[in-house]
């Protein structure tokens, strides 16, 4: 009696904690562990993906206060993937992914945005928003390997550097690994740790957020391993008598290729447009629109000078006003370098 007395209250002090040594915790393994999310009552979707990787070390993930919806019913391009004869692996079609830029972002408010860390935390879309994108664009990019898991739905124009979080314009699906022929990456981690050298420069005042900007757009491989872009061969317009003869003394002026490589095919009212040319680097470039009324657009965006980053490309962005007459618009840049200038127009329409 005694004996089953002591080994009834050895067996309440091992329940209660006591000298007994409890049993180690078990921690679950990746693939059982519960996620630590509230569970959704909606049908099953495909699984989530990462979202593009952090604009700057440390970084949230999680969306702030000021994230809101991206935009709806925003058409992309159904341009075949390699429509751009100077692409190389790892950079997006520039059709599908022209790249579109935060208004908030100027170079007068990065010492407020994205100087600031942890500001992109604030912007960045959720996983929610941009895996659905993911899936949508993966099918317009006509990938054959189909696992998401292969890519990181990434911001063109990156966070850090000004880019617009949620329009679908700014975001892609960008393979993990891609490479040169000769085997230098050009892959997603690639392009992270380029913004993040960029957006050191800016912050530091070495080079301008515009330049930024440029240098990792669409062409953006070229830029990190400085591989010039192929000559555009300009094509010859009808010539033109003046009735002025020029005097054996005259210079001719040298003629520079101009190419506008990106720009809306239509624009709706109070939207912003991208406009991107490419030419030769250094030169310096001017835009201007004029509109179906004949007027000639006054936005801060098209008001600067721009200089061609070593990819030759150059980029403006401006906000057609809500009172702009629709019809076919017409979007010109002209350059200079040295004794050399040129320009190009291309339309689009404003509906």
């Amino acid at each position: 009696m005694v004996a089953f007395a002591l080994v009834f209250v050895g067996a309440i002090a091992a329940c209660e904690g006591g000298s007994a040594t409890p049993e180690p915790a078990r921690t679950p393994s990746p693939a059982t562990q519960a996620p630590q999310t509230t569970l959704s009552l909606a049908p099953a979707t495909p699984s989530a993906t990462p979202v593009d990787a952090d604009d700057e070390s440390g970084a949230s993930l999680a969306p702030g206060a000021s994230f809101s919806p991206g935009p709806t019913g925003l058409p992309i391009g159904s341009a075949a993937p390699g429509s751009t004869a100077d692409r190389l692996p790892g950079e997006p079609d520039p059709v599908l992914t022209p790249g579109a830029l935060n208004p908030a972002v100027t170079q007068a408010t990065i010492g407020s945005t994205v100087c600031v860390s942890g500001w992109t935390a604030t912007i960045r879309p959720p996983s929610s928003y941009t895996t659905g994108l993911k899936i949508e664009q993966m099918a317009e990019y006509g990938y054959t390997d189909t696992s998401t898991s292969d890519y990181e739905e990434d911001h063109l124009i990156s966070l850090e550097l000004g880019g617009a979080p949620t329009d679908p314009r700014n975001l892609w699906p960008e393979p993990y690994t891609a490479s040169l022929p000769d085997g230098r990456p050009t892959g997603a981690h690639t392009k992270d740790g380029f913004e993040t050298r960029l957006k050191n420069e800016v912050c530091a005042g070495s080079i301008s957020l515009a330049t930024a900007q440029s240098e990792i757009g669409d062409d953006w491989v070229h830029a990190y391993y400085g591989i010039a872009l192929a000559p555009v061969t300009a094509t010859a317009g009808p010539s033109v008598t003046s009735g002025v003869s020029a005097g054996p003394s005259a210079s001719p002026v040298a003629s520079m290729s101009v190419k506008i490589s990106s720009l809306p095919a239509s624009v709706k009212h109070g939207a912003n447009a991208t406009l991107i040319a490419v030419t030769s680097p250094g030169a310096t470039c001017t835009a201007s629109v004029t509109y179906a009324s004949g007027t000639v657009s006054a936005a801060a965006g098209l008001k600067p000078v721009r200089t061609a980053a070593s990819s030759g490309k150059v980029t403006w962005t401006w906000k057609v006003g809500t009172s702009t007459k629709p019809g076919t618009s017409t979007a010109t840049v002209s350059c200079a370098l040295g004794d050399g200038s040129g320009s190009a127009s291309k339309t689009f329409r404003v509906t």
